[in-house]
């Protein structure tokens, strides 16, 4: 039996709206459980669920950043009927940005619209502490260096939450997943396209050294609505640092009350 997209991490019955996550790069669905559990009822909170972690360690990661996106663009569709928002976490947010295009391809005026589909694109598009996709910096050596320069790299950019950087007996297990997903960032060149007819909210730390306002204003160029700057009082690691601040925001852009802390 072939493993879900998709999974559940803070599914609520009778939920208004759905939300399905992207975690940063090497991390799986137990990654954002803790920020899932801050939501109010009205939302529903699901993750990706890639190869190479947690569940589905067993699995090679997958390297083919085209095929994947085209495969979780069609599982969501084929399997989503309530409406539904996209959050993408650090890099995850690439990876959310693209799953959000080729939604709005595979809808009922593009080609290849899953059968039984519900047949529509997100309600909104939300990223946190990435830059746009057309300016932001790739780590593109990254991926082929030798494991103890690989995590010192890793480390000195910031590129793993501390506890994930603290913990060096976990390395060999989550090395594999790290180096898959870099490895498709390192790949990724931008190809130019229209505007996403989805808005677009930008969440950042106001003390993320690694984020130019240039670069986060430059989600702009990627929808035809103007984009939600928001602003949380955190560093790079919104979820880790800030998760209550982080729900709350989240879902007040999705139009859903206010969570209390």
């Amino acid at each position: 039996m072939t493993a879900p997209w998709f999974v559940p991490v803070g599914e609520r019955p009778g939920g208004r709206i759905r939300l399905y996550t992207f975690p940063n790069a090497g991390s799986g669905p137990a990654s954002l459980t803790d920020l899932a559990e801050r939501f109010p009822d009205e939302v529903g909170v699901w993750s990706v669920n890639l190869p190479g972690r947690q569940a589905r360690l067993a699995e090679p990661p997958v390297e083919d950043l085209d095929k994947l996106v085209d495969d979780l663009a069609r599982d969501l569709l084929a399997n989503t009927r309530e409406p539904y928002a996209l959050f993408g976490y650090c890099s995850g947010a690439l990876l959310a940005y693209l799953v959000c295009r080729r939604l709005v391809e595979l809808a009922p005026d593009g080609p290849g619209l899953p059968a039984g589909s519900a047949g529509r694109w997100p309600e909104r598009l939300l990223v946190g502490s990435f830059a746009a996709p057309d300016v932001t910096l790739l780590l593109r050596r990254l991926p082929s260096l030798p494991s103890w320069l690989f995590w010192d790299q890793l480390i000195e950019l910031g590129g793993v939450p501390a506890e994930v950087a603290e913990r060096e007996v976990l390395r060999p297990i989550l090395e594999p997943a790290l180096r898959a997903d870099f490895g498709m960032l390192a790949r990724y060149r931008h190809r130019q396209g229209p505007p996403l007819p989805v808005p677009v909210t930008v969440l950042y730390g106001s003390r993320d050294g690694s984020m130019s306002r240039g670069g986060l204003l430059g989600w702009r160029r990627q929808s035809v609505a103007r984009p939600s700057m928001r602003e949380l009082d955190a560093s790079h690691w919104l979820a880790e640092e800030t998760p209550d601040l982080l729900a709350t925001v989240i879902a007040e852009e999705i139009g859903c009350v206010s969570v209390t802390a």
